[in-house]
């Protein structure tokens, strides 16, 4: 699964096939809790029949280190090369 915080990618062209997005309460000991968000975000593109995530987004904030993280599920049909 390709995963990337630009919104475009050169040399490549995809279909856009949805939103995905994920939550959690990082807290103190958030070991491990951000890779079963960014896990999660993945399934989600599987079931939508994507291939890769792009304009992914990062917020994290508030006393329990609250983390989101949204992004566009899309499946790739021109790649490099």
């Amino acid at each position: 699964m390709l995963i990337s915080t630009l919104p475009d990618l050169p040399d490549y062209a995809f279909l856009v096939k949805g939103l995905v997005c994920e939550y959690a309460a990082l807290g103190a000991m958030g070991g491990g809790k951000t890779r079963k968000i960014v896990e999660s975000l993945t399934e989600q593109a599987r079931r939508l029949d994507a291939d890769a995530i792009v304009d992914l987004k990062t917020v994290v904030g508030g006393d329990t280190a609250y983390c989101v993280m949204t992004g566009t599920a899309v499946k790739i049909t021109r790649a490099p090369g």
